[in-house]
């Protein structure tokens, strides 16, 4: 398969499993339809491959193909949610299995790596335009009022916009690839800049604590001294002088980081994680293998959303949201990620692949970023990545073995024919 046809499904595959950046005037036929028949399909393909491929990572997406692909057979005995309505809900959040077909048709990695760059910029232009026209919801439904547009919250318009995990990839390879001088900076700049603002912008206070400590250690043991001096400097007297602008936004996450810590244990997001993770799952089965993913159309999802009422968002818990509906194996798989992405070495150009994986760690008890539709596709291309990087120097260590050793074998040949023809010594005597 060739690059330019690899980077057509990929893009196909990325904007499918995205929803098309969950566009709301494309109706449902298009807009959800379409992606879960599509997905639907993708995951069907890539479990033909679910035993044939390697590598470090294929046992975590193994057990996170089979949690999320059970949780529908939980849903029906548990709660006596349809099967239908469970596929229809759980799909767009299985696209994870598609690792196994990248690697089955072996995909390059150069090549998803452009076609990620493509989506950061589809993603920096639409989330402009969405930022531009706040009084009308084109994308996405999370924050939206009832009028149809985003609401304000924490001082500022919150636009959380559809699709982040592939802008974050995207950001994350542009600081990679800025290290270790591997692509176009004026391609890679404006997203590694973007992904300073994104985060404010959102006021989300867990990814914006993240970022900057990222940014911060990624050029920071990188750079010269005189650079870190620079740049130390120029963060300082930056935040200073925002400091004294009394901005909106950063008033409004003062005040929610005031609030939250005051309230302590009856704080909802500590009361939703402790009710998710002790008493919502009843049965010794759901404690182990989940309740599933609600649809609204069904009784369990009826439950949900009197809990979404009372303000128990599943999502703003994170882990204990991914426990409540898939169970304990994909809670182990994601601890097998993150083992790994502390423990495999990778060369500079891919660290991005293990930034990623920070993130999520790093909001994993407060985000549902862990399995979010926004997130799905873009853990599973860093999961191939990832494991594909690691194959390759192995595969690399392998024959550099190999021809060390018939090197040696061969200088012993040469050595050994040298020797047998020498000509006989006749002592005088």
């Amino acid at each position: 398969m060739n690059k330019y046809l690899q980077a057509s499904i990929a893009f196909a595959i990325i904007l499918l499993s995205l929803k098309f950046f969950e566009v709301r005037f494309l109706g449902d036929l298009i807009g959800i339809k379409l992606p879960f028949l599509f997905v639907f399909l993708l995951v069907i393909i890539s479990i033909r491959y679910f035993f044939s491929c390697k590598g470090s990572f294929v046992l975590p997406v193994q057990l996170l193909t089979f949690s999320m692909l059970f949780s529908v057979v939980s849903a029906y005995l548990i709660w006596q949610q349809g099967l239908m309505d469970s596929l229809v809900r759980t799909i767009p959040l299985t696209v994870v299995p598609v690792f196994f077909l990248l690697q089955a048709f072996k995909f390059q990695v150069k090549v998803l790596e452009n076609v990620i760059i493509i989506f950061g910029y589809l993603y920096f232009v639409l989330n402009i335009f969405q930022l531009l026209n706040p009084e009308t919801a084109y994308f996405g439904y999370a924050l939206v009022d009832e009028n149809g547009g985003y609401a304000e919250s924490r001082g500022v318009t919150r636009v959380i916009f559809p699709g982040g995990g592939i802008f974050w990839l995207a950001c994350f390879i542009s600081l990679s690839k800025l290290i270790s001088n591997r692509g176009n900076k004026f391609v890679l700049i404006p997203l590694a800049i973007y992904g300073l603002v994104v985060p404010v912008l959102q006021a989300t206070r867990q990814l914006i604590a993240f970022i900057m400590l990222l940014y911060f250690l990624h050029f920071g043991f990188q750079l010269s001294v005189v650079k870190k001096v620079i740049i130390s400097i120029v963060i300082v007297i930056s935040a200073i002088y925002i400091g004294t602008l009394n901005l909106p936004v950063f008033e409004g996450i003062y005040q929610q980081s005031m609030d939250s810590k005051s309230e302590g244990t009856k704080y909802i997001r500590f009361i939703t994680g402790a009710y998710y993770l002790t008493e919502f799952s009843d049965t010794l089965f759901s404690q182990i293998l989940g309740n599933g993913v609600p649809s609204e159309k069904s009784y369990y999802g009826t439950i949900t959303n009197r809990l979404i009422d009372k303000g128990m968002y599943l999502e703003d818990v994170g882990i204990i949201g991914l426990y409540s509906q898939a169970g304990i194996f994909a809670v182990i798989a994601w601890i097998l990620i993150w083992y790994k992405s502390f423990t495999v070495r990778l060369p500079k150009e891919y660290y991005y692949c293990k930034y990623y994986l920070w993130m999520i760690l790093f909001t994993s008890l407060t985000s549902g970023s862990i399995y979010n539709v926004s997130y799905a596709i873009s853990t599973a291309l860093v999961l191939f990545i990832f494991n594909q990087v690691e194959l390759n120097k192995k595969n690399q260590l392998k024959r550099i073995l190999k021809l060390l050793l018939k090197k040696r074998l061969a200088g012993k040949l040469v050595k050994n024919r040298q020797l047998t023809n020498q000509p006989d010594i006749i002592s005088p005597l």
